[in-house]
């Protein structure tokens, strides 16, 4: 691990992040669902099924995608619309002012595309202030060691405000989670006059409901489930992070102990035994990676370590503030849950280039990895807010 910014750093600005989705499989060219890849900028992912969904005349439950893109970048992925009409796709551009939309391509196929549906991401980072040498020689740790598979700060929200929401929620302070949603700042309070302006997607739903003078617990029901999965991802993520760090700090990221749950290279679960104790850890090693020490993504799933090795992870995590049994039968955010690999390998190495002086890192990572933590731990600093050119905040 390195100090923020000792081999340099992420160039603000949505140009200098791109992201290409790469699918698990392409539209075989006949089916009732209508297959759209998709360039944007600007532009979260719900705000492209919005504007599917509006010029396809279809609802957004219609509309289908594999994962979420950065906003503050210049992503590619593809949509599915259910039986959709290629030619109202032309008004596609103009259905969202607040950013860019581009159709690159087109096909149909016989199944809606769903979370998941993917193979992983392709990135190509614009850096500045480089130390090359420095840079490459990380980046070979990170080829031989794997990435500590954390969630970067774009799963807690702007300033880490949906995880203090799901904290406030899951406390049963929805005054608190209510005021947060309004303003991550913490500065309005329920009883104050609702902001004016457009909220969209589940944060819209919020203020709608306000304005028509719902009390705080019916405001977020008014938000339904999109709100409370995103409650949830966030609780379950600082979960993860808290053992993964814990787990690192005690030095066995790459061991495992007896009852720890490991994961295959598919993502497989298993129970470690003594007997495989050995040749289990010979798989998990630096250079090899063919077997991973996973951590808990709490929820309904029994997919549980030994109790011995459970009750140090619920210690491991205490402090982020988050109560499992919110994820759990009846809880609150009540969510499947699963087991997460506790550091992921490059699906393609990391290639650095030089165009027009700046330093450009290109590498893919697997389904549900992030790009930002490549770079906080290969030792490029990843700026809070990344203006763009039109001085919007991107915040990750």
């Amino acid at each position: 691990m390195h100090d923020a910014g000792a081999n340099g750093r992420l160039i603000a600005g949505s140009a200098w992040f791109h992201v290409i989705e790469e699918p698990v499989y392409t539209p075989s060219g006949a089916g009732e669902h209508l297959y759209v890849e998709i360039e944007k900028e600007g532009l979260t992912t719900d705000a492209v099924v919005e504007a599917l969904a509006k010029v396809c005349g279809k609802r957004p439950r219609d509309i289908g995608f594999a994962g979420r893109k950065d906003r503050h970048a210049v992503t590619r992925q593809w949509f599915s619309v259910h039986f959709g009409d290629e030619a109202r796709l032309a008004a596609l551009p103009d259905a969202s002012p607040r950013g860019r939309i581009t159709v690159t391509a087109t096909g149909r196929h016989g199944n809606k595309i769903r979370l998941g549906h993917l193979a992983g991401n392709r990135f190509r980072l614009g850096l500045a202030d480089v130390r090359r040498e420095a840079l490459t020689a990380s980046l070979a740790v990170l080829a031989q060691e794997g990435i500590r598979n954390r969630f970067g700060p774009q799963r807690f929200g702007v300033h880490g405000a949906t995880l203090a929401i799901a904290r406030a929620w899951g406390r049963g302070d929805h005054d608190g989670a209510i005021a947060l949603i309004v303003d991550p700042s913490g500065a309005w309070r329920v009883g104050d006059a609702i902001p004016t302006g457009f909220r969209s997607g589940p944060e819209g739903s919020v203020f709608a409901a306000l304005r028509r003078g719902a009390l705080p617990a019916a405001a977020l029901s008014a938000a339904g489930d999109p709100m409370r999965k995103l409650a949830a991802s966030a609780a379950q993520s600082a979960v993860f992070n808290a053992v993964l760090d814990a787990r690192a700090a005690a030095g066995i990221l790459h061991r495992f102990r007896v009852g720890d749950l490991g994961l295959t290279v598919r993502g497989a679960p298993f129970a470690v035994t003594a007997e495989e104790l050995e040749s289990t850890n010979q798989r998990a090693a630096p250079g090899v990676l063919d077997a991973f020490t996973s951590g808990p993504l709490p929820g309904t799933r029994r997919l549980a370590p030994s109790p011995e090795v459970e009750v140090e992870e619920r210690a491991w995590s205490a402090a982020c503030g988050v109560d499992w049994s919110w994820m759990g039968d009846g809880g609150v955010f009540e969510s499947p849950g699963e087991r997460r690999a506790s550091v992921t390998p490059f699906r393609s190495p990391p290639i650095l280039s030089e165009s027009d002086g700046t330093t450009w890192l290109e590498f893919s990572l697997g389904s549900g990895s992030y790009a930002t933590e490549v770079l906080a731990q290969a030792g490029i600093s990843v700026p809070t807010d990344r203006r763009t050119s039109d001085g919007n905040v991107a915040t990750f």
